[in-house]
C-alpha cells in the first residue's frame, strides 16, 4: 500500500467534510424558533485529530444536539462540553489522567458553527494522551 500524502490526506479530509454536509438535518435542526418540546441546534462542528506532519487523519461531525444517532460516539458528552465553554474551545477541560512524557505530537481542530457563530479552533499536543486530557469528550473519537 503506498504511503498518504498531505495531498491525499488533504482531498480525503474535504471529501470527509462535504459528505457529512450532505447528510439531512434533523428534527431538531428544522424546528421553528420557540417550537414547544424541541430543542433548537446549538452547533455543527467537524473535528479532526492528526499527527503533526498531517501525515494521518480522522475525522467526524459532532452535531448537537444529539439524538444518540449521530456519528461522534460520546456526543452528548462533547455537546456538553462545547457549551460549558460557551464555544470556547481553548477553554475545554478533561479529566485528570496521568500521561507519560512520550513525544508524538497530534494536532486537534474544529470547524463549524456554535449558536449561530462561525469557529475554528486549532491546537499541537504533545501526544494523545494529552490532548484528551484538555478537551476531554470533544476529541474522543
Amino acid at each position: 500500500m503506498f504511503p498518504r500524502t498531505r495531498t491525499t490526506a488533504a482531498a480525503a479530509l474535504a471529501a470527509t467534510a462535504v459528505a457529512a454536509l450532505l447528510v439531512p438535518a434533523s428534527a431538531a435542526h428544522a424546528a421553528a424558533p420557540g417550537a414547544p418540546g424541541i430543542e433548537q441546534a446549538r452547533g455543527e462542528v467537524f473535528l479532526t485529530v492528526s499527527d503533526a506532519e498531517d501525515t494521518w487523519t480522522r475525522g467526524v461531525m459532532l452535531i448537537c444536539p444529539d439524538d444518540g444517532g449521530g456519528p461522534h460516539p460520546r456526543a452528548a458528552e462533547a455537546c456538553e462540553a462545547i457549551d460549558r465553554s460557551g464555544g470556547e474551545l481553548r477553554q475545554l477541560s478533561g479529566r485528570q489522567r496521568d500521561c507519560t512524557n512520550e513525544h508524538r505530537p497530534v494536532v486537534a481542530e474544529a470547524t463549524g458553527t456554535w449558536r449561530g457563530s462561525r469557529i475554528h479552533w486549532r491546537s499541537e499536543f504533545p501526544n494523545a494522551c494529552a490532548m484528551l486530557r484538555q478537551t476531554g469528550a470533544v476529541f474522543d473519537f
